[in-house]
């Protein structure tokens, strides 16, 4: 899934990239005008918002990456 695709479904009004001395982040802004974080990941902290996928970890944690990534095989145990 794209980032603004993601950032749609979530309702957001704005998102913006911030950068520091230990790497980026967005920060986002929904409708309400709550604001929150994503990571982005270590090796997509150049990437150009446009150019962003949406990485659901298996805790729930969404992460912006300029890769893609799709389901694999899965073991049921």
């Amino acid at each position: 899934m794209t980032l603004i695709e993601f950032l749609k479904d979530q309702k957001a009004k704005s998102v913006k990239k911030v950068t520091g001395p230990n790497g980026a982040f967005l920060s986002i802004v929904d409708k309400d005008g709550e604001q929150s974080t994503m990571p982005i990941g270590k090796k997509s902290q150049e990437g150009a918002l446009a150019d962003y996928n949406v990485l659901i970890s298996e805790d729930g944690q969404a992460i912006a990456t300029i890769s893609s990534y799709q389901d694999g095989e899965t073991l049921q145990l």
